[in-house]
């Protein structure tokens, strides 16, 4: 995979991207994180690394990321329209599992309950829900990176 820097007018069409998809969540979703949508905003300008996606030297969509100790937190992956269905979503993922398995143990993101085509290709992927407190309607996905070897007593 590809990626560049985003413009300004790019990484403000990501955030408008992220609430829009959230739709009637954003609102519960903000809510249930204590913040309104301006320290959201404020948050999304100074937390991880946003990238352009590109594919064959094309911009495809938009990937908003946070190293957290060992965790690689994906807050948004959201690609153009034509772009979808095309395997470039698996690509991205793979390609972030090359690039942090050396200093993350896992891949986490959260995804909208609602979002059961999401769900599905996350755990393609090898993602797992994880019983964790999120904004009511989403869940949280984990893909380990570095599993433990299997000590070959079934434990």
């Amino acid at each position: 995979m590809e990626y560049r820097e985003p413009t300004t007018e790019e990484r403000a069409e990501l955030l408008r991207m992220i609430l829009d998809q959230l739709g009637g969540d954003s609102q519960g979703a903000l809510a249930f994180l204590g913040l309104t949508p301006e320290e959201f905003a404020h948050i999304y300008r100074t937390t991880g690394e946003v990238r352009v996606v590109r594919d064959a030297g094309t911009d495809v969509g938009y990937l908003w990321i946070e190293e957290r100790d060992r965790t690689l937190h994906v807050h948004a992956i959201i690609l153009h329209r034509a772009a979808r269905g095309q395997g470039i979503g698996t690509r991205v993922f793979r390609a972030l599992m090359t690039e942090f398995s050396p200093r993350a143990d896992a891949i986490e993101l959260g995804v909208q309950d609602t979002n059961a085509a999401a769900i599905r290709f996350y755990e393609r992927l090898g993602f797992r829900k994880i019983a964790i407190q999120t904004a009511p309607g989403f869940t949280v996905l984990r893909l380990p990176l570095n599993p433990a070897p299997d000590d070959g007593e079934g434990t």
